[in-house]
């Protein structure tokens, strides 16, 4: 059986999460991905996307991961959670969204703009679609955080756009 996820997106979230965490000095790996989306880590950062389709990208992580991830980006070991650990998060995120964004210019899910981020704390939910809304949720794995917290390992990335309409399936 193929798993049936939107090529396109696909590919723009695994080379948009890579380029997003550059920065960061972090290349995690991809492990699975899928067209529905849950978030059940506690740590939810999503971007809204504009333009010709529109839709959101969503980081969900553990708090673990993103203390580790932000101390990454602002070049110290983070211990605890803080105002500069959120932020730091929602740069991520945004930094994500934006290479998201550069990798669909031109394609049938082009986007002209992005919002604010938005920060979810205690995030443990589903998220359902409309019909005309392709998703792609990606798990990553962050093979330095130690094995013995294997659940902090993996974060993920999602997609969820509405084609532009007249856009032809590929």
């Amino acid at each position: 059986m193929k798993l049936q996820v939107d090529e396109e997106l696909l590919s723009a979230v695994l080379y948009g999460t890579e380029r997003g965490l550059e920065m960061t000095g972090i290349c995690p790996s991809a492990v699975g991905a899928t067209k529905l989306f849950t978030a059940n880590r506690s740590i939810a950062v999503i971007v809204g996307l504009v333009g010709r389709s529109n839709g959101t990208v969503t980081l969900n992580l553990s708090e673990r991961a993103m203390l580790y991830l932000t101390g990454k980006l602002l070049g110290e070991d983070q211990v605890e959670v803080s105002e500069d650990n959120f932020d730091a998060i929602m740069e991520i995120g945004n930094m994500i969204a934006g290479s998201i964004k550069d990798v669909l210019s031109g394609s049938t899910y082009e986007i002209s703009a992005m919002s604010v981020p938005s920060l979810i704390l205690g995030a443990s939910y589903n998220v359902y679609y409309t019909r005309g809304i392709a998703t792609v949720c990606v798990d990553f794995e962050l093979e330095e955080i130690p094995v013995a917290y294997h659940r902090d390992r993996i974060f993920s990335t999602t997609v969820s756009l509405m084609r532009r309409i007249g856009a032809a399936k590929k």
